[in-house]
């Protein structure tokens, strides 16, 4: 009796870990996968950086000065919300595509930008 009630125990805690999980970890273990989500955590101490890129990692700027945008690569779809929409990692430098509104830039951050912005919310 008193292993099933440990056992019953242990089951509900891995199960209320599993929920407090960040949303973000589905998305970005799909577009980095589990072995560079794991470097990024050795190299940065944790992935929170990462759940700041998820939520904050996007840009949108209008291109009012008409100029051309043919040489930005198209959003593969029309609402794009995280980063990992695109399908692209965070890199050392902003990443720009089209928008599906006309004169409209989506960027990306760099990771630079982003822990610049990480790091002055936490102070």
């Amino acid at each position: 009796m008193r292993k099933l009630i440990l056992f019953f125990c242990l089951f509900i805690l891995v199960f209320s870990v599993q929920g407090q999980k960040n949303p973000a970890f589905k998305a970005l273990k799909k577009t980095y996968g589990k072995e560079a989500l794991n470097v990024f955590k050795q190299a940065y101490g944790g992935l929170e950086l990462l759940y700041y890129a998820y939520e904050h990692g996007i840009q949108i700027i209008q291109n009012n000065g008409g100029k051309s945008m043919d040489q930005y690569p198209k959003a593969p779809q029309t609402e794009i919300v995280h980063f990992t929409d695109l399908g692209v990692k965070i890199e050392g430098y902003t990443q720009y595509f089209q928008g599906q509104v006309p004169n409209q830039l989506i960027a990306v951050k760099s990771l630079y930008q982003l822990e610049l912005e990480f790091n002055a919310k936490k102070h």
